[in-house]
C-alpha cells in the first residue's frame, strides 16, 4: 500500500491476540512507521475478539469512534470476530478491510502489495500447522508474549473459540527454546507463554507441555517464565509437582473452573469433575502458600437454578482462589448452549456476575494484605508500578524511575480499596 506510511494496532482480548499483534507489527516494521497513536495513522490493525456479544458490540462502536477521530485512516480487521461472524464486519461502513484468522499471518504480505483485497476469507479448520513470524523487538515493554499453541480440539458447550481459531497446533519445541533466549537476548526477563489451550501443547507434535517447561528449565537463562490459562483436566500431578519445583515458572497459576457446581459442568461439557480441579489448587498452595491462583467463572449458564449457582459461590468462599475473571454468559453463535431453551435473564446474570466479583475482590484484598511487610521479586511494569512474580500489582510512592522489564524487590506497606502499595528496597 503505497499511501500508507504510518500503521497502528489497536488490540482486544487474550494474551495470544496480543502476540500475534505484535508479531505482525514486528515483520512489518522494516517496510511501515509502527505508532501508538490511532488518530495520526494511515492504517490501523484491529486484532478482535469475540469471547462475549458485549465484546463485538464494542469492537464495532470504537471503530466507528476511530473512523470519527481519523476520516483519513483505513481500518483493517483480523481476529476472531473476522474468522466467525465477517458478515457483522462487511456492514460496518467504517471496515475497509476484512482478513480472518486464518490469513492474518497472510497480512505482513499483502501490505506489500499495491492492492489489498476488500475481504480474505477461509475455513479455518484447513490449518493444521502453527503459523509462525519472527519475534518483535524490545519496545517499551516490560515483559514479552510467547504463543506457542494455536486453537482447540474440545467444545465445550458456550465456548466459539474453536471455530475462531480452529483446531489445536504447535509450535516446535526447538523454535520455542531459541525465542525465548532470543527475548531474553533482547533485554527480556520475563516471558508469558500463552495459547488458545495451552494445556494441548505438544499433542500434534508429539510431545506435551511439561516436556516443554523442562527444555525451558534446562536450556534457557530468562529468569521468569509465566503460564497463561491451563486447563484442570490435563493437569496432572506430574506437571503440578513441576509447578511447585520450578525455578523458573512464576508462582502464578490461572486454571480455568467456570462453575463451582457439578452439574453445571456437566451442562457445559467440561471434561474434570470439582475434585479434579481442588486437588490442583491445594497441592499448589500446601507446597507453596506464597501462590497466586486465579480462575474463570460463568454467571448465567442456561439451566444454572438458584441452587447451582449457590453451590459455585460456597464452592469459592471455601477454595484457596486468590482472584475471580467473572463473565454473564453470552449466547455465541453456533454453540450448542445458544440453543438451549433455559436461558437466564439478563437481569439475573447481572446480580450473580456482581455477586461473584464482590467475591474475587474480598479474596483478592485478602491475598494482597497477606503479604503486608514482606519483600517480594518483582519487575517493574511502568514508573512507579510492578507487579510481582505472584501477580500481586504494587504502587510504588517513589521518586526513583526504573525502565519498564527491571527486576526489583519491593515491599508491600498497605492495601486500600483493593490495590497494593509499597517500596522498593
Amino acid at each position: 500500500m503505497k499511501s500508507v506510511e504510518k500503521i497502528s494496532f489497536l488490540t482486544y482480548g487474550c494474551k495470544v491476540n496480543q502476540f500475534d499483534s505484535d508479531r505482525i507489527a514486528a515483520s512489518i516494521g522494516d517496510r511501515f512507521k509502527i505508532i501508538e497513536d490511532n488518530n495520526s495513522s494511515d492504517l490501523c490493525i484491529v486484532n478482535t475478539c469475540t469471547v462475549t456479544n458485549n465484546s463485538d458490540n464494542q469492537i464495532i462502536n470504537d471503530i466507528k469512534k476511530l473512523k470519527r477521530n481519523n476520516p483519513k485512516c483505513k481500518i483493517l480487521v483480523t481476529g476472531c470476530l473476522a474468522q466467525t461472524n465477517p458478515e457483522s464486519l462487511e456492514t460496518v461502513s467504517e471496515v475497509d478491510y476484512i482478513v480472518d484468522n486464518a490469513n492474518k499471518y497472510l497480512i505482513p504480505k499483502v501490505l506489500s502489495e499495491p492492492y489489498i483485497p476488500k475481504k480474505i476469507i477461509s475455513n479455518i479448520f484447513d490449518i493444521d500447522k502453527f503459523k509462525d513470524f519472527k519475534i518483535s523487538e524490545k519496545e517499551k515493554r516490560s515483559r514479552a508474549f510467547l504463543s506457542v499453541q494455536d486453537g482447540c480440539s474440545f467444545r465445550c458447550a458456550f465456548c466459539i473459540i474453536p471455530f475462531a481459531r480452529g483446531k489445536s497446533r504447535s509450535m516446535e519445541t526447538e523454535s520455542v527454546i531459541e525465542k525465548i533466549n532470543n527475548l531474553y537476548d533482547l533485554g527480556y526477563n520475563e516471558v508469558v507463554i500463552s495459547g488458545i489451550h495451552l494445556s494441548s501443547y505438544g499433542v500434534d507434535i508429539g510431545t506435551d507441555l511439561l516436556t516443554l517447561l523442562k527444555e525451558i528449565e534446562n536450556n534457557t537463562d530468562i529468569p521468569n517464565i509465566r503460564l497463561s490459562s491451563i486447563d484442570p483436566a490435563d493437569t496432572g500431578d506430574d506437571i503440578v509437582d513441576f509447578f511447585i519445583k520450578s525455578k523458573k515458572i512464576c508462582p502464578s497459576f490461572h486454571i480455568s473452573l467456570q462453575s463451582g457446581s457439578e452439574k453445571v459442568l456437566q451442562m457445559m461439557k467440561r471434561r474434570y469433575k470439582l475434585e479434579k480441579f481442588s486437588k490442583i489448587i491445594r497441592a499448589i498452595k500446601e507446597n507453596n502458600k506464597n501462590a497466586c491462583i486465579g480462575t474463570d467463572v460463568i454467571a448465567g449458564f442456561p439451566g444454572e437454578t438458584n441452587a447451582l449457582f449457590d453451590e459455585t459461590l460456597n464452592y469459592i468462599k471455601n477454595s484457596p482462589l486468590d482472584y475471580l475473571h467473572v463473565f454473564p454468559y453470552s449466547d455465541r453463535r453456533g454453540t450448542k448452549a445458544s440453543r438451549s431453551n433455559c436461558k437466564i435473564s439478563n437481569e439475573v446474570k447481572k446480580i450473580r456476575a456482581k455477586a461473584l466479583r464482590e467475591l474475587g475482590q474480598s479474596k483478592k484484598t485478602n491475598f494482597y494484605s497477606s503479604f503486608i511487610g514482606k519483600k517480594l521479586s518483582a519487575i517493574i511494569e511502568r514508573n512507579n508500578h510492578a507487579r510481582t512474580r505472584n501477580y500481586i500489582d504494587v504502587n510504588i510512592d517513589d521518586t526513583v524511575l526504573l525502565k519498564p522489564g527491571e527486576l526489583v524487590t519491593l515491599v508491600i506497606d498497605k492495601v486500600e480499596n483493593g490495590k497494593a502499595f509499597g517500596h522498593y528496597t
